[in-house]
């Protein structure tokens, strides 16, 4: 498998033309990769690298998030460090349980609109919209099924029962 997988790279690199980069076609936006993932850390966050990360921003303010990691010290790429920063550091950011109260407001945000989670956790401070869809998917969808509800409509489920005839 990784052999027909070294073969098909191989042959795709072969195949590549001077017209069809991206630095040579004036068609085509010259896009710069936020990192070269050589020597980048990757996985779990330290907490000295939260610090890192918490003192800098608290210094030079949210921002410039492809530049930030070399100037702070981190061997993390920007994105990285935007998503740790925006989904876990910031001030805030409420961390621990959903009340109640938060939880029949994702319901009924969710059957008006969808799996629009952003918009979800723009009415919900201090929620980020990768944990209300977390959330969501865990237990929600799961306690909506439980109750007989299809999780996408809203509507109560229709279950095929293959005893039953349609005459």
């Amino acid at each position: 498998s990784t052999i027909h997988y070294l073969h098909f790279f191989q042959q795709q690199k072969n195949m590549r033309t001077p017209s069809s980069s991206l630095l040579s076609s004036s068609r085509t936006k010259v896009v710069t990769p936020c990192c070269t993932k050589i020597g980048l850390k990757r996985g779990p966050w330290t907490p000295e690298e939260d610090e890192l990360l918490t003192n800098y921003v608290s210094k030079e303010g949210e921002g410039r998030w492809r530049t930030l990691p070399k100037k702070a010290g981190l061997f993390r790429c920007g994105k990285s460090c935007r998503l740790r920063w925006m989904n876990y550091l910031r001030p805030s950011v409420k961390r621990g349980h959903i009340s109640p109260e938060e939880e029949d407001l994702i319901l009924r945000l969710h059957r008006l609109l969808g799996n629009r989670w952003s918009l979800i956790a723009g009415r919900i401070p201090g929620r980020t919209d990768n944990e209300i869809k977390n959330y969501w998917n865990t237990h929600l969808s799961k306690k909506l099924i439980s109750q007989g509800i299809d999780p996408r409509t809203h509507k109560p489920l229709i279950l095929n029962n293959p005893n039953s005839s349609s005459d």
